[in-house]
Formats: structure tokens, sequence, C-alpha cells
């Protein structure tokens, strides 16, 4: 594998204040269109009509995206905001174009109701030109309820998700890896949805799919930097825990890069020929990819590299003299006395000694504080 990062001196640390603002700079913008104008909800979260074709025909697959491009043209001339696919029966038959038009969830279902079969007997009117004998052999209704559950649904999943991703961080590393690692999977999901409410895309269940994939892409990545970062701090001693970092990162990048950057191609290869169909999910998935890589170098271990720092500021220095002040005046009085007066040569008696030493000691007590700054005079002088 060619790794044209390892050894380099790049001081990726260094630089995380500008990784932050930038990550900070698109999150507010999303989050602006976000909040002005809203997401763009597919059927599956609005609800919505669903009317099913017969077509006379097979449906050739080099023909499929044309006959797509025709339906919708002739869907949108009608007004009707739809999606378009074609199924084709498992079990044999005859090919079947499903169209899923858009239903306002105020109405009232009889309401409703009537407004899908009068879609259902225009568009298969605008499609008879194109493709004669075609007919309804179905209508549905995705109501209201079924979307509300199916949006609760999809928020519950992103949050299990992370979650369990958080307990298991927790079990190999410890809370402060695993906090890093959340923080950085909600700057994920939250770009990616942010940049679908600035184009104004479609919120889907492909999207929720993507939104998934997403997170646990992005959360194996970050797993792989940070277990290369705690090999380091147990194999590099004496450097700080930034350094420790900086090296790892730059000796995981190339692994990053190497294995992102084909499923990237890939993507971009399906967003390009892939139809319209699959456009918003490969767009989501792209915008995803991108993110979670960008995150899992330049934003999760630098969190971490933060929170490290922040948890090693050096305490207040200690005040001067503190082993003085826990001294008893008694005792501090009778060390100034003995420190003042001249040894004998002679070693006197244990019993004399001792006399002197309380005697000492008992004078110091009521010692005053112009006789304890005299004292402390003296044993400079003689010190000196």
């Amino acid at each position: 594998m060619v790794d044209l990062f390892r050894g380099r001196k790049w001081d990726l640390v260094g630089h995380r204040l500008w990784y932050f603002t930038l990550s900070g700079i698109v999150l507010v913008i999303g989050m602006y269109f976000w909040i002005t104008r809203g997401l763009n909800y597919g059927i599956d979260f609005t609800g919505g009509g669903l009317i099913t074709y017969e077509l006379p025909k097979p449906v050739p697959i080099a023909r499929q995206v044309e006959t797509l491009a025709t339906v919708r043209s002739e869907v949108a001339r009608l007004g009707y905001d739809a999606e378009v696919n074609i199924a084709r029966p498992a079990l044999g038959g005859k090919d079947q174009l499903l169209a899923r038009t858009k239903i306002d969830p105020e109405m009232r279902e009889q309401e409703k109701a009537d407004l899908v079969s009068t879609q259902a007997e225009r568009i298969e009117e605008a499609l008879e030109r194109h493709y004669p004998g075609i007919k309804v052999i179905g209508q549905d209704m995705v109501g209201g309820v079924v979307s509300k559950e199916l949006i609760q649904n999809a928020i519950t999943a992103v949050v299990l998700g992370m979650l369990l991703v958080v307990v298991w961080i927790i079990i190999r590393y410890d809370y402060q890896y695993a906090t890093c690692a959340i923080v950085a999977l909600a700057h994920d999901c939250l770009i990616l949805t942010g940049i679908f409410a600035l184009l104004h895309r479609e919120v889907n269940a492909p999207f929720v799919a993507a939104l998934l994939t997403v997170v646990g892409y992005s959360v194996h990545d970050t797993i792989v930097i940070f277990d290369r970062i705690r090999e380091n701090v147990k194999l590099r001693k004496g450097r700080t825990f930034g350094e420790t970092v900086n090296t790892s990162l730059l000796e995981t990048m190339a692994r990053s890069v190497n294995t992102g950057l084909p499923v990237l191609l890939a993507i971009v290869a399906l967003f390009l020929l892939g139809g319209p169909t699959i456009h918003d999910f490969c767009l989501a998935m792209l915008i995803g990819l991108l993110c979670g890589t960008y995150s899992s170098i330049f934003n999760a271990a630098q969190f971490v590299v933060v929170w490290k720092e922040w948890g090693k500021r050096p305490a207040p220095r200690a005040a001067e003299g503190r082993v003085g002040r826990l001294q008893t005046p008694a005792t501090a009085a009778a060390a100034a006395t003995n420190a003042t007066e001249p040894r004998s040569p002679v070693a006197s008696g244990p019993t004399s000694s001792r006399a002197e030493e309380v005697a000492s000691a008992a004078a110091g007590a009521s010692v005053s504080t112009a006789a304890k700054r005299k004292l402390k005079a003296k044993k400079r002088k003689r010190r000196y």
C-alpha cells in the first residue's frame, strides 16, 4: 500500500482551530436553511398516493432510464410532484410502473382519495400516447399516521446507533474517546442533513439508510485512529499527547484515503450513470462519506487532544512558606532559637539538653512579633 503521509512533518494537530472553524461554518449554513426553509420530506414521511400501472410490454434494462425520463416529464407537465419507478414482478408477469404522488396532509381522507383517483386517470391518459395499453391496476394511500411512525423510527434508529457506538468505545477506550466520537458522528449527521436542506433535496427512507451507513463508516474510521493513538501512547514515551496524536494521524491517513477513495469513486459513478432514481441516495452517501472521513481525522482526534490538554492545565502555584505556616508558633520559635544558638563542642548530657529544648519551646510560645522578627534576622545573618 502506498503511504504518502507516514514520516511527514505536517503539524495537523497545531491547526485544529482551522478545522473546527470550517466545520462550524458549514454547520451554521446548513442549520440556517434547515430552520428557515425546512426539509423536503418525501412521500414516505409526508403521506401521499401510490398508483400502480401495468405496462403493455416489458421494458428492456437499457431503456429503463429513457422510459422513466418520459414518464417524469409527462407527470411534471400535469403539475404533479411524484416519484416514478419501474418494478418487475419476481414471479414473472408484465412490468409495473409505480407513481408516488404527494398530497397535502391537511386534506380530509375523502378528498385525498378523490385526488388520487383523479391523478391516476390523468397520468394514464398522458402515458397512453407513449405506451398504448397501459392501465391502472392499483391505488393506495400512505396516511399521516404511518408517516409519523416512519419519522419516529428513523430518529430512533439514528440515536440508537450512536448510543451503541458510545457503549462500545467506552468498553474499548474511555468516556473521553466515546464523547469525542459521538460529537464527530453528530457533526456528520447534521452536516449531511443541512446540505440536503440547502439543496432542497428529498429526504426519504433511502436518505435514512444512507445516514446510518455514514454513521457506521465514520465510526469505523474513527476507531482505527483511536486504536493507533492508544498504541503510540504506550510505545512513544516522552512525547506530549498532541505529538502522539499527530504521529498517529499521519500513520493512519494513508489507510483512510486508500480505503475511502475507491468507495467514493464507485458512488460518483453511480451518481452520474445510475439514473435519477438513486440520485438522492448516492448524493447522501457521497456527502456523508466525505464528512465521515474528514471528521475522523480532523475533528474526533482533535477533540481528544483539546480535552486531554484541558485536563492537564498547570495547577496554581503553592504559596511560599506553606510548611512554615503549618508549624505552631512554639515550634517555629524553638527552631529559630536553636538555629541562632552556637553549638558547644562539648556534648552535654541528655537531661540538660532536653531541659534546654523544653525551656526554649516555652519561651518561644510567648515571644512577641518583634522578637520573632529579630530571631529571623539573626538566623539569616548567621546563615550567610
